[in-house]
């Protein structure tokens, strides 16, 4: 696949240079990979960006963006410290007097076995990627209360990665604050948040950590790599993919509040993932193999919109947490599952196969997680049910859906 760039994706996803216009956005750690990618995404889209770096890569994003016609300023910071954060939040409002959107994508990582990694090593990576972003919120969000306006993002990651304990947790950790403070936020605050998951991405810091975690795994650099891809792209996802469908869901933060988004659903939807390669294309060209997708997709929503209502009868926690469940467990909402599987139903039934070979490996990676979340669920089911009678009606129901699932990814595989 011959790869697009970040102004190409940007365009092709349906953006403009005043989608951001009058916006100001401040980036911590914008100074190299995603955030650098992403400081000029958000330029690129009209807004006035806030470069917030401890080292001085910061100042080469800054003529960068300058150079393609953006406005940025870099502000050297050490996310860790309060007394530079507040300096930072003076300094910004000096410039620019204001912040409208928020981006906590300031990290540390430190590499090793928990029985070897000191307590000093988990302070430090804490400081960064956690209380950093704790820093930003309190400093940020009451000003964009009083105008009731404003985007604010923490970054996530996979959690319970081996030999990267620390940072790990404290991705963990910022996925619960983003959640806690949507909770707080509400729907009518007029401030927008949500956690974004990157996923495998190809940038310098990425790489070193993957060379360095590839022997402890066992494996070749390669092979590493290719255990955490999806999407369908060979190997890493290029950084400008990452940052595309970021801003993305930034110009877009009013319908991801509260969720977990990552960069495949936007470029998905816009079908800029990598296609299917032709043997299989001409499989799908088959009416059978088409007709059987379908009515595999067809029984799925009937299994998620019973989901979907069992969801809206239940109390006010316990309908937040079979959400959030979703959420983590599967990549989407319940709600994004639904409008997933109608976008799958209507290619079949358009046979439009060039754009489902868009969608189809990252189909593929999201249904195996549904598949995955319904095992769990039986699992909880026998940790919650004592009566006999109501566990096994309960482990049919959970086993009916998780078959649902199996069909539609025999039919896709």
């Amino acid at each position: 696949m011959s790869y697009l760039n970040l102004i190409e994706l940007l365009q092709k996803m349906g953006l403009s240079r005043k989608d951001l216009s009058g916006e100001v956005a401040l980036i911590t750690g914008g100074g190299q990979g995603i955030g650098k990618e992403l400081s000029r995404a958000l330029a690129w889209l009209g807004a006035k960006v806030v470069i917030a770096e401890i080292a001085d890569t910061g100042k080469d994003v800054e003529d960068l963006i300058k150079s393609e016609g953006g406005e940025a300023v870099f502000i050297k910071t050490d996310v860790s410290s309060e007394k530079s954060m507040r300096e930072l939040f003076k300094k910004s409002h000096q410039i620019y007097g204001k912040v409208d959107i928020l981006i906590n994508n300031a990290i540390i990582y430190t590499i090793g076995s928990i029985k070897d990694q000191p307590i000093e090593n988990w302070i430090k990576v804490f400081n960064v990627n956690l209380f950093g972003a704790v820093f930003g919120i309190n400093l940020f969000l009451p000003e964009m209360l009083n105008r009731k306006r404003g985007v604010i993002v923490t970054i996530t990651s996979d959690e319970g990665t081996a030999y990267l304990a620390p940072y790990s947790a404290s991705k963990s950790a910022l996925q619960s604050l983003g959640y806690s403070l949507a909770s707080e936020l509400g729907e009518n605050s007029g401030i927008s948040t949500f956690v974004f998951g990157p996923g495998l991405v190809d940038t310098p810091g990425g790489k070193y950590a993957f060379e360095k975690l590839a022997p402890l795994y066992k494996v070749s650099f390669d092979e590493f790599v290719k255990l955490g891809s999806v999407g369908g792209f060979d190997g890493m996802m290029p950084v400008e993919y990452c940052a595309s469908g970021f801003a993305y869901a930034i110009v877009h933060a009013q319908e991801y509040h509260g969720q977990i988004i990552d960069p495949f659903r936007p470029l998905g939807k816009f079908g800029l993932l990598p296609k299917i390669n032709d043997q299989k294309s001409e499989e799908y060209l088959s009416i059978r193999s088409m007709s059987s997708t379908l009515e595999a997709a067809i029984g799925l929503k009937k299994v998620l919109k019973a989901i979907k209502k069992e969801t809206e009868e239940l109390n006010f926690f316990a309908k937040k947490w079979m959400e959030k469940v979703y959420v983590k467990r599967t990549s989407l909402s319940i709600q994004d599952w639904l409008d997933t599987i109608d976008d799958v139903i209507k290619l079949f039934e358009n046979k439009d196969l060039d754009t489902f070979s868009t969608k189809h490996e990252w189909l593929l990676s999201i249904l195996r997680k549904l598949e995955k979340n319904f095992e769990q669920t039986k699992n909880d089911a026998k940790g919650y049910i004592k009566d006999v009678e109501n566990l096994k009606e309960a482990l049919q129901v959970i086993e009916y859906r998780r078959k649902s699932v199996e069909i539609l990814l025999n039919e896709l595989s």
